[in-house]
């Protein structure tokens, strides 16, 4: 957002080198918008933040672990591709562990490259690097070789020939923390992030070099929260668990819009439903809306009939958004907002209807003050309150969209068939419905939800004494 900048801390609390996914999704949609690799050594830690200016939005880090690829602007900064740029001013970030240095039998390549001398820094990083080029080959072409071994440079070793590093799970040792400062006031308010246990159970070493743009499937776009690379069909599945983890039927959490002569106290909710892109047909999703196409609306819901004149597909979005959500607002004297009585009425007459919003977007802000906490583009305004209050706590109920009992992913035996054949009529993208468990996990129907509420205390007359904090919303989970 502009003016605004979110920043990032990755602990790695164990001794094992790990890989990481970094992945920044945008709002509306959840399309990756800017992902890269980074390595950490046993105890590293990775830090750095996402701000915008102009039209640009990048990454920034002054933290010396190794990337892949290297920063694109300068020596310290990502910028955002154009493909996913649109709409990308907000969004949400996963950090995925896609695996760990397998140091049973030794030490192995990778980890001696990333490992940081006493002066801080790595032993090689375009060395760590060589090991995420697509089409790796075992002992003789750098690159990923599979979901558990990559090719690189044995520097250890003067002369030496390429060396295969072998990967085995993470352990559930990430430490992952984020902030939000406004660039304007100096105000910060941060938390620690979301953290699932035990997301992965094997690794999902992906190359950094294609996608499925390419028709890699072991490329860049995973693991994602569906699971590992689906090359391995084995690692794929994992948003029925995910989903069931965080499920919320409600989020309870405070709001303040209060305003006494030049002091202010103003609360912005965010509501994050994410993972929505795996119950998206991608194969047809993305040509609608890569470069800011806009032709979302032509991926209709299933019971939609298509025209395929327009171009429109169907059976194609099985997402929970947009998310219907009711309410309920208190002052913190347990005062409801008031819905006046009806009068008699000449019959017929449509019944006195409780108020809904429509939360649209993976990532949705409820703004409660009359000014924006984290000044996002979209914002819902308006809610209604007690009368006469200025502060209180409210809960919201979501009701997911109709039709949101699938998850879509590749056919490698459809893939297969094409590559034989390109005039095979099969689709290589499936949307599976009521997806069959994995283990005891069974689909749930309430969407899977997170978020926090943002405030910010403003004192005109001393706006060095303004302050911001951030808290997580508690829920209610759907009895299993």
């Amino acid at each position: 957002m502009e003016g605004y900048a979110t920043g990032v801390n990755i602990v790695n609390t164990a001794d094992e080198t790990q890989v990481i996914k970094f992945r920044f999704r945008r709002a509306t949609d959840s399309m990756d918008a800017l992902d890269f690799n980074v390595v950490l050594s046993p105890y590293d830690m990775y830090t750095g933040f996402i701000s915008m200016s102009g039209d640009d939005i990048t990454w920034t880090s002054n933290d010396n672990s190794c990337t892949a690829p290297a920063y694109n602007v300068g020596d310290n900064k990502f910028a955002m591709p154009d493909i996913y740029r649109e709409d990308a001013e907000t969004g949400y970030i996963e950090i995925i562990s896609m695996g760990s240095v397998d140091e049973t039998t030794g030490s192995q390549a990778l980890a001696v490259a990333a490992k940081h001398d006493s002066t801080g820094m790595p032993a090689d990083c375009d060395a760590v690097r060589d090991n995420f080029f697509a089409g790796g080959v075992s002992n003789s072409k750098k690159g990923v070789v599979s979901s558990s071994a990559t090719v690189g440079p044995n520097i250890a070793v003067e002369g030496a020939p390429l060396a295969t590093t072998n990967y085995v799970a993470s352990s559930d040792s990430l430490k992952v923390s984020f902030f939000i400062k406004s660039d304007a006031t100096g105000t910060e308010f941060g938390d620690n992030a979301v953290h699932i246990e035990g997301f992965l159970d094997t690794p999902s070493i992906t190359n950094q070099q294609t996608g499925i743009f390419s028709n890699d499937l072991q490329g860049f776009d995973y693991p994602d929260l569906n699971g590992g690379a689906p090359t391995n069909p084995a690692s794929r599945g994992k948003f029925n668990a995910l989903r069931e983890a965080l499920a919320a039927s409600k989020l309870v959490n405070d709001w303040s819009a209060n305003v006494a002569g030049d002091f202010s106290v103003d609360t912005d909710w965010v509501v994050t439903y994410p993972g929505q892109y795996v119950q998206l047909d991608l194969a047809a999703y993305i040509p609608m809306t890569i470069y800011g196409a806009g032709n979302e609306d032509l991926c209709l819901r299933a019971g939609e009939t298509a025209d395929p004149e327009l171009g429109e597909v169907p059976n194609c979005d099985f997402r929970d958004i947009p998310v219907t959500a009711s309410i309920t607002v208190y002052d913190r004297e347990e005062q409801e907002v008031t819905v006046e009585e009806g009068e008699l009425v000449v019959s017929p007459s449509p019944p006195v209807i409780t108020p809904k919003i429509t939360l649209d977007n993976e990532v949705n802000v409820i703004q409660w003050g009359g000014a924006p906490v984290l000044n996002a583009p979209v914002a819902i305004t308006g809610l209604d309150v007690p009368a006469g209050a200025s502060f209180g706590w409210a809960s919201l109920v979501g009701s997911p969209s109709a039709n949101n009992d699938r998850l879509c992913d590749w056919d490698l035996a459809a893939l297969a068939q094409l590559e034989d054949d390109p005039e095979a009529n099969v689709d290589p993208y499936v949307c599976v419905e009521d997806p069959a468990p994995v283990g005891d996990v069974v689909f749930t129907n309430t969407a899977p939800a997170v978020g926090f509420v943002a405030w910010q205390r403003n004192f005109g007359a001393n706006p060095d004494a303004n302050y911001g904090r951030i808290v997580e919303h508690s829920r209610s989970q759907p009895a299993s």
